[in-house]
């Protein structure tokens, strides 16, 4: 064996490690960008409060986001659960801000085998609306207008309010009949940030 041979199979362990290693990092980058295509999210936008009536009431769009695989979770049976956690505080200057009203706004959506139809179930009211989509579902709950948030008699002029809003999502309310899911399924769950209004009376 010639020494330009010997010296050839001397680096091949050394240039194999290194591929292996590429190869490792290659899959470490990766990894985490196929994992988040498969997470829900959530996103706040478009927070306005207006006055109607002596009620200041919240108007709210949310950018709902589902993977395949809990768009097809919820077709074989598993409900989706969203709420809007909201807070109003006084802000004050040299004490913590005190706290107002808080509230939550609650939502099932969930899929009706046999009428093929998505039902949306306002759990603060019981009223409940069917869909053909549940894209058309998603958008229905990711949309709040004109939702009732502090009487205008506990807010005085003056002092400065804050509000914030944020978004939780869960998919652990199955019916029994379908809790095997659970033990078979990706975590979906997901929550947005706070997001914060001001309110001047």
């Amino acid at each position: 064996m010639s020494y330009r041979a010997a010296h050839i199979s001397q680096k091949s362990p050394y240039l194999a490690r290194c591929a292996a290693w590429l190869v490792l990092c290659l899959i470490a980058t990766a990894g985490p960008v196929a994992h988040a295509e498969d997470e829900s999210k959530l996103t706040i936008r478009d927070v306005q409060v207006s006055l109607d009536e002596g009620v200041y009431e919240l108007n709210a769009k949310v950018d709902l986001t589902l993977p395949d695989g809990a768009r097809k979770a919820v077709e074989s049976g598993l409900t989706l659960r969203l709420i809007y956690e909201i807070r109003v505080d006084r802000v004050r200057r040299y004490m913590p801000d005190a706290g107002i009203a808080a509230l939550e706004q609650r939502y099932e959506v969930s899929y009706h085998a046999l009428s093929q139809r998505y039902l949306v179930k306002n759990l603060n009211t019981g009223e409940q609306q069917d869909f053909g989509s549940l894209q058309a579902a998603l958008d229905r709950v990711a949309d709040l207008h004109g939702l009732p948030v502090i009487d205008a008699a506990l807010v005085s002029d003056g002092p400065v309010y804050e509000g914030r809003i944020r978004a939780v999502l869960g998919m652990n309310t199955a019916p029994d009949v379908f809790g095997w899911l659970l033990f078979w399924t990706d975590d979906w769950s997901a929550e947005s940030d706070w997001k914060s209004w001001t309110l001047r009376p």
